[in-house]
Formats: structure tokens, sequence, C-alpha cells
């Protein structure tokens, strides 16, 4: 019979009585497990609809039912049991009220399962997703592979350290054992005796999964600086499920904070200051709601594939200590599905078991089809290496009994949250033995629709010369995270920015059938790019490169083959420039390089030929249309084609392009009517996208300058894996920075469209922080420059652009590092001594290359190079004489002779400051 589900929910109090209940838990151990892969789940797939498992009264046990406890002992089974419901699965449980006990045979202690942690409900904010694998925003609370551990009348649930391993039985073995611990998730002591005929023990189940297992407590302290805990007394078990393959319970976590700390007034602005949840109706008190999965791994490993630097896999790391013959211990496997041929033997056969994905039922129905569209687009790579629809997507039904977060193939799920986070996500959990997906998640927020472009365009208008750095993609010294993924919210934005520029252009209702397919087209395309990481694939940033602009204007073109090498780039809508007719808007077929990285990964290969095979696949990588680079590749500042919203095979004419756009839509706004209807935050938001967009070319263009492309190419490609941007290329983006950006008719906008650019009154809090109500463009543009003209001044573009001569075979030819400072100083200065007047904006641009200057001169870093600090002193000496010049010419305003007076004595006094320096 069908299991009844009981739900438990806690006993109904005051607030003020709840808070004075405390209830905080201590927390165990955490962490432990495998430290570059999550944990994971069995390979059994989902199951039809009637999935659930049976809840039956307890049987009698054959002379349990008089049989005595020991003295002192616990309870005989049958008695622990008496008047509870069992729940069938792979690890039974028992209910009565509110009490829950696990089962456990002598056959399931010492043994691995995984423990798969999901948020099922959460806060909609910072990271606390409702539908999301936990674990995803922290560096606990990961899915793990635990064992049960009896000791004595205690049992352990220990989460296995499996990162290191050796031959069993080996004395490495035993050195391996005796090096590295596991980590105790939680204990408690055995509830009843053996049951006469199984052996099953019995232990409480809420003493284990009603804690704060996950350190979600430690989340929202690190998120809001508040002080919440764990509140056992008001948390219960509210769900159990189970089948031969899982076991399922739900928790319905509360956590509690009897006081608010308040932001702290006069606090430098460095200070982390305490906030408050925004979604809450008392931010005292929240409800967390857990998802548990235990299921076992599959009982036979999957072969194992290497992992290759030239082809971008997520990968699984074991450091194995059984061969000491090897550089390192550390072995990296590829994450992939298992997929098998029906008939091994047939060019094009039918998966064993496909790759399927279910809809979850709250898709909204008129999303279902793209989305549809963007699973099963993957199919066409598979069939190239002989499977016949390896993927398959499942719509769950309205009377289903399962959910899509439980175990054993890949879900999508609609997440609503209070403001755009992420847009997309695609995770999954991967057995640490192989690197085999077990599972995965896809999250689509519903937020990233086209519905919200005004508050959007308020959150993410650059308001600091930091967000403008962000934008620019300046260079920083760590990669994130590996699994981080923004592509939906960026393409997002470029689809609410298409649908400005096209409306302002009169080609395009933004209420028309056409319009709505571009969201469909965004929803297939985010699809294909998020179903690509649940196959185990990284982003490929370098696709961008391999059409020409006139490929990516043809429709047919971009059609049949897109606009990047890859669907895991990160590609900006492809928008037309004024006058010209355009492409495929969105990325909506896979790339070449995604068919070759999945004949990599999936490829059927004989054991004996697997090595030199995959090697033959990997020595392709040095044709264009495969070329990879991947997150570390951007996020380190060096290789100017691994970027992020860049398109096309010349970085310069695309940049340019853009930047056209961005101008032409600006000036439309100067004389665009508004209907009664509307209100002024339409104009607010269309020079914010152009501003964005603008300044994310200008990042293309800065990434040139400087630039040494890294390829990932073994020995034999023909080609050097570094390669110096060719100095043409470098000069004509210094020129257009120089022009465009940094010259005094640079972006810029009339008077009477800057008394136009009012706020949406109503939404000026919506986004957690107050919205300014006024909108200086001036302000953004001169922080573009600030930024711009921090990354061209840095020491390490300095110190690239002298390395690069090293790398040329023509020294003389490269970019000199002295051509660009009097470039930077010729557009920076070049109407300030031409002896007209210069306006606030310019003079404002003027002082922050003086203060920079002067802050060279004043404070070098230890990493300058000496030839720098002698070219920014000549430049310093050189514009001091010219100040002083045009000083002396007498021409201009008072506010002219005062600002180049003081910048003057700024360079002088920085000159003549005695400094000690070492290296001389």
């Amino acid at each position: 019979m069908s299991l009844t589900h009981r739900s438990l929910v806690p006993t109904a109090v005051s607030l003020s009585a709840l808070l004075l209940l405390g209830g905080c838990a201590s927390l165990p151990s955490l962490g432990g497990g495998p430290a570059t892969t999550d944990a994971a789940k069995p390979a059994a797939g989902k199951p039809e609809p009637a999935r659930s498992g049976t809840a039956s009264a307890a049987p009698a046990a054959p002379g349990a039912a008089g049989a005595a406890p020991a003295a002192g002992g616990p309870p005989a089974f049958a008695t622990v049991t008496k008047d509870a419901k069992r729940i069938d699965g792979l690890l039974p449980l028992w209910q009565k009220d509110e009490k829950v006990w696990l089962e456990l045979r002598p056959e399931d202690l010492g043994k691995p399962f995984f423990l798969s942690p999901k948020l099922a409900q959460g806060l909609g904010e910072n990271g606390l997703f409702g539908g999301l694998m936990v674990g995803r925003w922290q560096p606990w609370g990961r899915a793990q592979v635990v064992e049960f551990r009896r000791i004595a009348n205690q049992v352990q649930m220990v989460a296995r350290n499996d990162q290191y391993t050796a031959a069993a039985g080996s004395p490495e073995a035993a050195a391996v054992k005796s090096a590295f611990s596991d980590s105790l998730l939680g204990s408690t002591a055995v509830a009843s005796q053996a049951h006469p005929d199984s052996k099953a023990i019995l232990i409480d189940a809420n003493a284990l999964f009603v804690t704060d297992l996950l350190g979600m407590g430690m989340t929202l302290q690190r998120q809001y600086r508040q002080t919440y805990s764990f509140d056992k007394a008001n948390s219960a078990v509210v769900d159990l499920r189970g089948n031969p393959d899982e076991t399922v319970l739900r928790v319905q976590a509360h956590y509690v904070a009897p006081t608010l700390a308040q932001p702290q007034p006069g606090a430098p602005p460095t200070t982390p200051q305490p906030t408050l949840p925004s979604t809450l109706p008392d931010a005292r008190s929240l409800f967390l709601t857990l998802h548990y999965s235990l299921v076992r791994l599959p009982a036979e490993p999957m072969p194992a594939r290497r992992a290759d630097p030239r082809v971008g896999y997520f990968t699984t790391s074991v450091d194995d200590f059984g061969n000491d013959l090897r550089q390192q211990p550390r072995q990296r496997f590829i994450n992939r599905w298992r997929l098998e041929k029906k008939d091994p033997a047939a060019a094009l056969s039918e998966p064993v078991k496909p790759i399927t994905f279910w809809l979850d039922r709250n898709i909204p129905l008129k999303y279902r089809d793209a989305i549809t569209r963007g699973v099963l687009g993957w199919n066409a790579a598979f069939e190239r290496i002989g499977f016949k629809d390896a993927l398959v997507v499942k719509q769950q039904g309205p009377e289903d009994s399962f959910d899509t977060l439980d175990v054993g193939a890949a879900s999508i799920r609609w997440m609503t949250n209070a403001k755009p986070q992420f847009g997309a996500i695609g995770p999954s959990q991967v057995d640490p033995r192989t690197g085999e997906i077990l599972d995965a998640d896809i999250g689509f927020e519903s937020l990233s629709s086209r519905a919200i472009r005004h508050t959007r365009a308020q959150v993410l208008a650059p308001r600091s010369v930091t967000q403008w750095e962000a934008i620019l993609q300046a260079p920083h010294l760590h990669a994130p995270g590996a699994e981080a993924c923004q592509h939906a919210d960026e393409a997002a934005e470029q689809l609410s920015y298409a649908l400005d520029v096209l409306e302002a252009r009169g080609e395009l209702d933004p209420d028309s059938p056409e319009a709505e397919a571009y969201v469909q087209a965004y929803l297939e395309d985010t699809t294909l790019h998020e179903v690509g990481h649940t196959l185990g694939l990284r982003h490929n940033f370098r696709s961008s490169r391999i059409y020409t602009d006139a490929q990516l204007d043809d429709p047919e073109f971009t059609r049949r083959n897109g606009l990047a090498g890859s669907v895991m780039e990160y590609a900006p809508i492809n928008l037309p420039a004024p006058g010209q007719r355009g492409g495929m808007p969105f990325q909506t077929v896979l790339g070449p390089y995604d068919y070759w990285a999945i004949e990599y990964g999936y490829k059927p290969i004989e054991p004996t030929q697997e090595a030199s095979e995959l090697m033959r696949i990997a020595g392709r990588s040095a044709e264009p249309e495969l070329a990879y680079g991947t997150d570390e590749d951007n996020s380190l500042g060096i290789d100017p084609d691994s970027l992020q919203m860049d398109l096309g095979t010349d970085p310069v004419l695309f940049a340019r392009k853009r930047l056209a756009i961005a101008r032409d839509l600006i000036h439309r706004q100067e004389n665009r009517p508004l209907k009664p209807t509307e209100d002024y935050t339409v104009l607010r938001r269309s020079i914010s996208y152009a501003l964005r967009d603008a300044g994310r070319s200008v990042g293309t263009l800065l990434r040139q300058i400087g630039g040494l492309r890294t390829l990932r190419d073994f020995p034999g490609s023909g080609r050097d894996p570094l390669q110096p941007v060719p100095p043409a290329v470098q000069r004509e983006a210094l020129q257009l920075v120089a022009s465009q950006v940094l010259a005094a008719d640079g972006l810029s906008i009339s008077p009477a469209l800057a008394r136009k650019l009012s706020t949406d009154y109503l939404a000026r809090f919506d986004s957690g922080e107050p919205v300014a109500t006024d909108f200086s463009v001036e302000g953004m543009v001169l922080d573009l420059q600030r930024a711009v003209l921090a990354q061209l001044m840095s020491d390490s573009v300095a110190a690239r652009v002298l390395d690069n001569e090293a790398k040329v075979d023509r020294p003389g030819q490269a970019l000199a590092l002295s051509e660009l400072i009097d470039t930077i100083g010729k557009a920076v200065w070049a109407d300030a001594l031409a002896g007209g007047e210069i306006p606030a904006a310019r003079r404002e641009l003027q002082r922050e290359h003086a203060s920079r200057l002067a802050e060279r001169l004043l404070r070098p870093t230890p990493g300058s190079r000496a030839d720098a600090r002698a070219l920014w002193r000549a430049q310093a000496q050189r514009l001091v004489r010219q100040l002083d010049k045009a000083q002396a010419a007498g021409q201009g305003s008072a506010m002219k002779a005062a600002h180049l007076a003081d910048l003057s004595r700024t360079l002088k006094l920085a000159l003549e400051a005695p400094l000690q320096r070492s290296g001389i």
C-alpha cells in the first residue's frame, strides 16, 4: 500500500516563549570527506511515480514480545517499535509521533553510504535558496561518504576521509590510515536490543538529523553577523520516505537569535556590519528545511577516466600513496555520467540507462518546451559517438509522489528568490572513487526574466571604481570557485539590454511575440550551458574567438553554428550594429568544442586502447575551433582570449562595434518619446545598460595591452604555449581606449537628458540597499576612467609590457612601456595643455592621473620594475614643465589656473621628496 506521510509540526508556542527556550545544540565536528568533490548518490535511476515505500504496523518478532531486556541495557526491538509505523527503504525507518528510529542491520555497520543534503526551503537570499544542493555556497555541509560505527552501546555517524588512499592491505594503506582523520557528524546510543531474526538494532534518528548537522548556524552567523543558533526544541522531522535504493528524511530546522545586533554608527567603512534577513516577518526566528538522502555507492565502480588540461571537465581527485614513482600522489579523474551501450557492437545504440532529466512540476508551462530543447540539444554530441537518445526529459506530474530533490537522476527546478542572485546553477554530486556523476539539480531563478529590467538597472548600475573594475575583469590573484557560474545572470542582463536597444531603434515591440522569442532563446541557451555543467563540463571562455564578425552577422550561419565554439562560454548577445542585419542573438546549438569534449569524456573505448585514444583526442586541442580556456585563465588577468562577454576573432573590432551600439542607444534617449503611462526610469535603465556594456567592451581592450595568450598545448602542437598579443593589436586597443574613454570627447550625455534620469521611487529599497535618487552619468564615467587608469598604470601591466619585449622576435616592434605611458598622458592632458577651458569632469580625471603619478614616485611597491619607476618619473618631470608653461600663458579662468598650479605643486613635491630605494 502507498506510504502515508506523517508531518510532525512543533507545538505552537509564543515567539517570546520560544526565544527563551534557547535550545542550542552542541555542534558535532564538521567537514571530512573528499576535499575536492561532492559526495554522491547511487546510480539507480529515478523511479516512476509509484516509487514510495510502504508504511505498516510493526511486525511481531517471534519470541520478542515477552522478552525481557538485559539488565541496564536497551529495551527489546518489539518494545521500542510497538505502535510505530515502519517505512521501508534502503535503511528502514520507524516512526511514532515525533520519534523516529533508524534500523541498522549488522551488514549496514562499517559500510559506506552517501549522505546527500539539499535545502528544500530556504530564505530566498544570501545563498539560502530552497531547491539547491547544500554546500554550493559554503565549504561545509556538502554531501559526504558516511558510515555507521558501533562502539559498545554507542553508534557514530562518521564522514569517511576517502581523499587519501593506497591499495587495501598494503603497508602504504596502514600508513595512510594513521596519517589522516575521519570526522564525526553525530552519535547516539543504541535504542533497542537486536531483532531476534534480522539482528538489526534501532538508533535515534532525531539525535543524528534533528541537529545543526550542516553547520547552517555558522552560515547564518557569517551571512548576517547575528547570533543565530539551532533551536532543537522547535525543530522536527516532517517527512519520511523510502525505496530499496534510498532513505529520505526531511527536517524542519529552527534557528533563533534572541537579540539582534545593529550597525555601529561611525564605524570605519571597511568594518563588517550586522544585517538582517529581508524576507522574514520577524528576523529573530527562521526555519530551514533540509532534505537528507541516504543511498549506497554503485556496487560496481565505473571505470575512471583521467583528466587532461586541454579539455575542460570538473575533476575528482584522490591522493594515492600506493605508487611512489609518480611525480605526485594526486590523481585526477573527470566527472561524468555512467553511459554504456545496450548493443556495444552497434554503430548507434541506445544506452543501458539514459541520463534522465526530470522537469519539476513548478516550472511555468510556457518555458518547459525551451528548457526541454536545451536538454535534448546535447544528444547531437552523443550521437556522434554512438549513443541514441543519451539524454531523456521527463515531466513530473501533479500526482507524482516523488520529489525532484530525491536521488538517482538529474532534475530542473524553478526557484523564486527575493531578488536576482545567480540566474541559474547546475551543481552535481559524484562518486569520489571514480568521478561518476550520480545526481544533478539545475535551478532556474525566476527573477532573471525581462519583467524586472527596471529593478536590475538600478541594482546593477556601477556606483564605484571597485564595481567598474569587476566589469572590466581586472586581474586579481585568486581564481573564483571552479563551480561558480554567473552565465544565466549575465545572459539575462544581455537579454534586457538587447530589448532596450531594439526597442529604441524601433525594430522590436517589447510586448510582442518576437520579444517573447528572445526570452525563449535565452532559456534554451542557459539550459544548454547548465546541462553542460551537469555533464561534467567547465566553462570555456576562449571559445568566443573562433568566428569572424561577418559570420556572426549572418543569420543562417549562426543558426547552424551558433556564436561561439562552446555553449560553456559567457557570450554576449549577438547585437547588430546600427544599420546591420544581425545573426541569431543567443547560442542555441552546440559548438565544435562541445562535440569534442563529449567525445573525450564519453566515447566508449576499450580499456587497452584508452590511454592512446584519449591522447589522440586531446591532441587535437590546437585546432582553432577547439580552443579552451577556463575560469583561472580569465581571473588571473593575463590571457586576453579567455574573456567573458567578448565575441569574434577581432577583439578590437568587437569592442568598437559594441561601443558604437552603446553610444547609439545613449543618443536615442536624448529625444525618446515617453508615454503618459511610463516614468523616467526607462531612460535611466537604458543609460545604465549602455554604460555597463561599454565598460565590458573597454575591459576587452584593456586585456590586449600587455596581453599574453596562455595555451594549454602539449609539445608537438606546433604552437608556443606563451604568446604575446601582436604589437599592432595592442596599439590599436590602446588608441581606442585613449580616444573613446580617456579623451575629452568620451562618453557623455546632454544636460537636458541628465535632468530626466529619475528613479523608481517605489523601488528604491527593493535591492536591500538604498538606490540614490540622483543619477550622475558624469560620476559613473569618471569612475570608469579611474578604473581604466588603475589598470593601465598598474605594476602588473607594466611588468607584462616589459616582459613581452623579451618574448617577441623583434623587440623593437613590441609595444614599449614608454609608448603606453605617453599615450595615457596625451589622452588625459591634451585639452588642459591646449589653452582652452577645462571642464570639471576633466579636472577630476587629471587629478586622478597626477595623484597616481605621485603615488608611483612616493610609494613604489616592492614588485614594481625599476624601468617603470624611471619612466613614471620622467613623465612627471615633463608634465610639470608643461603645466607651468600652460599656467604662465594665463589663458582661461581662475579655476583653471588654480587647477594647474595645484597639480604642478603636487608633482613637484613628489619629485623632490627623499626616497629610500633598494637595488640601486
